[in-house]
């Protein structure tokens, strides 16, 4: 048999791998628009998504037990379900060997936005920050509701309104974004959470780079009568209750999404000393007075 001809060999080398995952399940509507984006112009696109809806998981993962992960279809664009969370499938498809030479992790696209201080509960957003940490950069993919809801907990009866999420503009979007991280080649393994808004603000759609904002949670809400010693308590606020914000400036997530922009924010584990706050530095100063740093 004859060896691959050089041209051959370096389109292999060169060709571009995506390990796709979500926290919606591997059938959601939303991965299955950015799965077709992606696989118009990748060489392999590799799904590993959870078998269910893993919403609010953030980075758990699973230790005491072997996840499963069942192939669903073949070819050069494969799925596999997994009964693990999303932190797990990343960790299946870069450490398992299933997608282990991706050159990005694509998650989403989710129902729903992950904005503000949410990011740290998202399963989306952890199965990005799992990828950073196992050395792959990725983009974390969010559609508001199609309400147009900043609520935390939704629970909205969409058919009823009449509504359904339209993932066609997010989906070509995510997918030229990821195609353009991939060929910008991050020096370290850089994470964007990205946020669609349910009402976009013209056909051009600027996106924005932003910082996170946050929120002002209230009090846990008791859904009944409460004696000594049962209490059920709504955590994140009634269903579709807005939470209050307490910082949502333009130059938030929340702040973009509510001018209809697409808000790109940049994650990180890496802080260095010199990008802390000021009054982070001055509690440093004063904490260094009686408890030295060597």
């Amino acid at each position: 048999m004859s060896s691959p001809s050089p041209v051959t060999a370096l389109a292999r080398e060169n060709a571009v791998r995506i390990l796709l995952t979500n926290d919606d399940g591997f059938d959601a509507e939303g991965i299955l628009a950015i799965r077709a984006a992606l696989a118009a112009w990748c060489d392999s696109v590799v799904t590993i998504a959870p078998d269910e809806d893993c919403s609010g998981f953030a980075r758990k993962c699973t230790y005491s037990r072997p996840v499963v992960v069942t192939r669903v279809s073949a070819g050069p664009h494969p799925v596999y379900r997994c009964d693990g969370t999303p932190t797990d499938c990343v960790r299946v498809g870069l450490l398992g060997g299933l997608a282990a030479a991706a050159d990005l992790v694509v998650s989403g696209i989710n129902h729903g936005a992950n904005l503000a201080d949410d990011v740290t509960y998202s399963g989306t957003v952890g199965a990005g920050l799992e990828a950073a940490i196992l050395g792959t950069p990725a983009i974390c993919l969010s559609q508001q509701t199609p309400t147009g809801s900043f609520s935390v907990n939704y629970q909205e009866d969409l058919e009823r309104a009449g509504l359904a999420y339209d993932f066609s503009f997010a989906a070509a979007h995510g997918a030229a974004l990821a195609r353009s991280v991939i060929g910008a080649r991050p020096a370290e393994p850089v994470v964007l959470s990205v946020n669609y808004p349910a009402r976009r603000s013209g056909a051009g759609l600027p996106s924005v780079l932003t910082r996170a904002g946050r929120r002002d949670y209230p009090r846990a809400a008791e859904t009944g009568p409460a004696d000594a010693d049962v209490h059920r308590m709504y955590l994140f606020g009634e269903p579709d209750e807005v939470i209050p914000e307490s910082d949502a400036s333009f130059g938030t997530d929340i702040g973009a999404l509510r001018a209809g922009y697409v808000s790109l924010t940049p994650l990180s584990f890496a802080v260095e000393l010199g990008d802390l706050s000021p009054g982070f530095q001055t509690f440093i100063a004063r904490l260094s007075e009686t408890f030295p740093f060597g």
